[in-house]
């Protein structure tokens, strides 16, 4: 990790402005409870995780499509129930003194969140494939029963699939909603307008200040991932980036609580 990475240069950034990407995945196995806690306790607003559909219609926090980095094994995760899932070891990829840690489902982490009001604020990042209507239609489903089975719960829903978020949108009306896109294209801010996002999360590695000013300009929110330099988090916020997702978080607030931590 590098002299000016976020965790080691506090001081700069307030809790509102900094989101764990995966939970405090520099550090920790992404997607797992012990991240996600490490998040919380190094004083993260925000926390951004992904959200898949298993054959079973249950939900799993989980990033990629398949096994093989971050669980032992092959074949597509999508393919398989919540009970084979469940089981995963999904710790040990990262350091021995993490095997053990299970995948854990969305309605756990929205029970976490509830049980602690200063807990972070859910970025929620829907994966599903392109050109799959009827998938994106049941994740979306999904997604949204949970969500209205807890009432309260601070959120943001996202995604790269347009069609995800074009079937989620009506059915939680008042939830922030953003599109996440890599540099900004031409059309994602009327789209943005059209579908009634409120924000766009870009890479903020080729994020300009003229995508900037069209974003600021629209009224939609601009959040960047993933930002591991002081440096360049200095530069997208200077340009009206409001959140910055991190591998490694830590704000103005909480310096030193996982000092003791392993790392």
């Amino acid at each position: 990790m590098s002299e000016t990475s976020l965790a080691t240069v506090p001081g700069r950034l307030q809790s509102s402005q900094v989101c764990a990407h995966r939970g405090a995945s520099g550090h920790y196995p992404e997607n797992t409870q012990v991240a996600f806690d490490a998040a919380a306790a190094l004083g993260a607003g925000w926390i951004e995780t992904d959200v898949q559909q298993l054959a079973d219609g249950e939900l799993v926090i989980f990033h990629d499509e398949t096994l093989g980095r971050t669980a032992r094994g092959e074949g597509d995760i999508r393919e398989m129930t919540w009970p084979e899932v469940a089981v995963l070891d999904v710790g040990s990829w990262k350091r021995s003194e993490f095997a053990g840690e299970r995948p854990i489902r969305p309605n756990a982490l929205m029970a976490w969140q509830a049980a602690a009001p200063d807990r972070p604020t859910i970025i929620w990042e829907i994966k599903c494939d392109d050109g799959y209507p009827t998938a994106a239609q049941r994740i979306a489903g999904a997604l949204a029963a949970e969500i209205e089975a807890h009432p309260g719960h601070r959120c943001v829903v996202s995604s790269f699939n347009r069609e995800a978020l074009t079937a989620i949108r009506p059915l939680l009306p008042t939830t922030p909603m953003s599109l996440i896109v890599e540099a900004l294209p031409t059309d994602a801010v009327s789209f943005c307008r059209e579908q009634g996002l409120e924000g766009l999360h870009l890479d903020g590695h080729q994020l300009d200040a003229n995508s900037a000013q069209r974003i600021l300009s629209a009224g939609l929110a601009l959040r960047c991932y993933t930002i591991n330099s002081e440096t360049e988090a200095m530069r997208l916020l200077e340009m009206g980036v409001e959140v910055i997702m991190t591998d490694f978080p830590r704000s103005e607030e909480h310096t030193s609580e996982l000092q003791s931590r392993p790392h």
